[in-house]
Formats: C-alpha cells, sequence, structure tokens
C-alpha cells in the first residue's frame, strides 16, 4: 500500500519533520501519542492531526518509511558484482553484519508496529508488501548467482524463502547488541553460506 506524501514546499518539509519526531520518540520510549511527538517535532497538536489523523495513520508511516529503507538496503547490498568482487563467505558477513546493524536501529518501530499487526489491516498489507519486495529482490539475486555460477543450483523460490527466514530471524533482540568480536557472527554468516555455497564450496 502506498503512504500519502505531501508533494513539496512546507507542507513535505512539516510532514518530514513530524515522521522523524513519530520515529525518534518510538526510539527514546518505545511508543508514541500524538501531543509527544508533535512537541517533539516543534508543531502543534492541530497540525500533527492534520497529517496523521490517527494514531495507526502515524505508525503506519513510521513503519513504512523503516520498511523503504530496509528494502533500499537490501537492494544495494544484493548487487550481484558485490559477490562477485568480494566472494560468497565475506559478502554473507558483511550481509550479516548489516541486518543486525538495521534492525538494532530500527528494532523499537519493528517492534511496536508488528505488535499491532493483528489489529491493524493497513499495517498488515503494508507488511506483506514489503515482505514480498524483500522476497522479489532475494529471488532475483539467487537466480543472477546462479547463472554467474558463484551460489548452489536449487530452486530460487525456495531458497529465496529460506533466505527471507533466516534474514527476518535477525530481528531478534539477543542479535540487536551483539558485540562486534562475539562470535556469534561467524556462526550467522555461515548459515547463509550453507545455504547458498555451490555442493563443492561448502
Amino acid at each position: 500500500m502506498g503512504i500519502d506524501v505531501p508533494a513539496g514546499g512546507k507542507a513535505r518539509r512539516t510532514y518530514e519533520n513530524l515522521l522523524e519526531a513519530i520515529r525518534s520518540e518510538i526510539a527514546a520510549t518505545g511508543s508514541f501519542t500524538a501531543e509527544r511527538a508533535a512537541a517533539r517535532g516543534g508543531s502543534s497538536l492541530a497540525t500533527f492531526y492534520t497529517y496523521f489523523p490517527s494514531k495507526e495513520d502515524a505508525l503506519t508511516a513510521a513503519f513504512a518509511r523503516a520498511l523503504d529503507r530496509l528494502a533500499a538496503w537490501v537492494e544495494e547490498e544484493l548487487r550481484i558484482e558485490r559477490l562477485l568482487e568480494l566472494g560468497l563467505a565475506k559478502f554473507c558477513a558483511d550481509f550479516v553484519r548489516g541486518c543486525l546493524g538495521f534492525f538494532a536501529e530500527e528494532s523499537p518501530v519493528f517492534r511496536l508496529a508488528l505488535s499491532g499487526l493483528s489489529e491493524s489491516r493497513d499495517l498488515r498489507v503494508l507488511y506483506r508488501d514489503s515482505e514480498d519486495r524483500v522476497f522479489q529482490l532475494y529471488h532475483r539475486f539467487i537466480e543472477l548467482g546462479q547463472a554467474a555460477g558463484k551460489l548452489r543450483e536449487g530452486d530460487p523460490h525456495t531458497m529465496a524463502r529460506a533466505m527471507l527466514v533466516v534474514t527476518q530471524g535477525f530481528n531478534n533482540p539477543t542479535l540487536l547488541a551483539l558485540d562486534p568480536a562475539d562470535p556469534l557472527h561467524p556462526e550467522l554468516r555461515d548459515v547463509l553460506v550453507r545455504l547458498l555455497a555451490p555442493v563443492s564450496a561448502a
């Protein structure tokens, strides 16, 4: 589903300022109210409700921004050139660290939004659409990697589903403050390597 964003000028700036205030309030406290977000954004409550008629609308917009960031990051990371340049092990190590970094930054918004999925059709549709978008990026990456002989043979659809499930698991509270030197990093890297590596390299 699309999120209506003002086209330009002052309205766009006000919207973006309020959206960032909502996201900042969630990051700081784990939740938000219209009053706190408006105050953080330097706007009146009336202005807040002009752009976000309900709390659900505001949370949906904040979640949409986080999901857009995720899809843009995945698309950039999954360039086949990166796999060819880095090799599979280094590629997977970088991807794991990037995933963990993203979820550490966005986890408050994800937690709050995911807790409301059962009650909000808009959040459910947004999440499903984003999941499909990321799945398609995984699917294309696997097809290209197979064509280049760098990833194992197998059904790209099934492999992309497996990769999606594995990486969704990185949004886990036990991983969000993981020390860069923690030996769990190479273990997680190896999970992806085993999923993707050609049989002769596994």
